[in-house]
């Protein structure tokens, strides 16, 4: 999920808006600024859902990890009664690892549909602009003047457009991901750590057991 959600939208975004267009310098600065615009949209959302996997994936594991990590250190003291429990911990951890990780594939089925989105709007507004220059660049072609004027005026409606369309498209992909990307969090996060909690439970009484087991043997 990492790595597809930060290499997606670190191509997409980047290339798309690689190119400089041929067009009047003071449409090109709004056609620009709408491409800045998507590329820190397409920024902040891997920033954020890469974010989201480290909280929603790791830290659960990191937590559950300690815990094996202090059985373990008991094992050295008390190897008979810690390889009793041996089983059971297996069984513990074997749970909280399935459960975690169908919480981690629906975020992250979810969030590189995220990704895939804004990656998708910021292609299509790099089209856009691409036509733009084409357009522009035909027009310029035209020797004739009444036929250059004509083209131009068909250019600015498109650009007109364009522009109407390209600010509608981020204002909408900004409310999407600023309403997914919370809604995919707080389902991951409370699925992978109540997984993690429940293990955590269960090995606690694992060691009560060892402990119970050990102060027997020292009667």
């Amino acid at each position: 999920m990492k790595s597809i959600v930060a290499v997606v939208l670190a191509v997409c975004v980047a290339s798309a808006w690689a190119q400089p267009l041929a067009i009047p310098s003071q449409l090109d600065a709004q056609v620009r600024s709408v491409g800045d615009e998507m590329a820190e949209i397409g920024k902040s959302t891997g920033e954020a859902l890469v974010h989201q996997y480290e909280e929603i994936v790791l830290e659960p594991q990191h937590e559950l990890e300690e815990a094996v990590e202090q059985l373990e250190a008991r094992r050295a003291e008390s190897p008979e009664c810690v390889a009793a429990e041996d089983e059971e911990i297996a069984r513990i951890l074997d749970e909280a690892h399935e459960e975690m990780h169908s919480c981690g594939v629906v975020a992250a089925h979810t969030s590189a549909e995220i990704a895939t989105d804004v990656s998708a709007a910021s292609q299509q507004l790099a089209f856009g602009s691409y036509n733009l220059g084409r357009t522009y660049n035909k027009c310029q072609n035209y020797k004739n003047s009444v036929l250059r004027q004509s083209c131009m005026a068909k250019f600015y409606v498109q650009a007109s457009i364009f522009l109407i369309s390209a600010r509608s498209s981020i204002k909408t992909i900004k409310q999407s991901t600023n309403e997914r990307i919370p809604a995919v969090f707080a389902e991951g996060n409370v699925c992978t750590h109540d997984a993690s909690a429940q293990a955590i439970l269960g090995l606690e009484e694992v060691n009560s057991h060892i402990d119970a087991c050990a102060t027997r043997r020292h009667r």
